[in-house]
């Protein structure tokens, strides 16, 4: 006949209990190592946040204490060519038309980051809300601008999709 087992005082570890302590370890690195870095989203006066696009990824502000002038775009590899006049975009110091990795952005270039979000931004909206088919009055072309990005003092125009400008964004940082 065999004896009874004899029940103890300790416990004997079981898978399950394994398994949850494999899980409140992976949960605690998970939370430790996605945590914040430190660095919090800047938020513009008019609750936009600097430096990541908007909800629809249509527009995007950041470099905010940049000045640029044509020559940084240009050195960054963006094409000239056509330079607007300054009579249609109230504000303005400077206007171009060019590419990008054969894409084109429009640049108006104001005197600063402040002046751009008072002054450029509006018109930039007016120009991205433009249904197909309707034209842009520098541009004789239809209009293929749905995004726009206030990049420090400028103003920039995207063809087809704000990525068209991240592209220079990131070669301008």
């Amino acid at each position: 006949m065999m004896k009874p087992a004899r029940t103890s005082l300790r416990r004997i570890p079981t898978h399950s209990s394994y398994f949850s302590l494999i899980f409140i370890l992976i949960l605690l690195l998970m939370v430790t190592g996605c945590g914040s870095s430190g660095t919090e989203t800047e938020v513009s006066e008019d609750g936009v946040a600097i430096g990541v696009a908007d909800e629809e990824g249509i527009r995007l502000i950041t470099n905010t204490m940049s000045l640029y002038v044509i020559d940084d775009l240009t050195a960054a590899g963006f094409k000239k060519s056509k330079q607007f006049d300054l009579e249609t975009v109230p504000g303005a110091i400077d206007i171009w038309y060019g590419f990008f990795q054969q894409l084109d952005i429009e640049v108006r270039f104001y005197e600063s980051h402040e002046v751009a979000l008072d002054k450029g931004v509006e018109l930039a909206e007016t120009i991205i809300a433009r249904t197909a088919g309707q034209r842009d009055p520098l541009i004789p072309v239809v209009n293929l601008y749905p995004a726009y990005a206030v990049v420090g003092n400028t103003v920039m125009l995207c063809e087809r999709q704000l990525s068209t400008c991240e592209a220079l964004i990131e070669v301008l940082e």
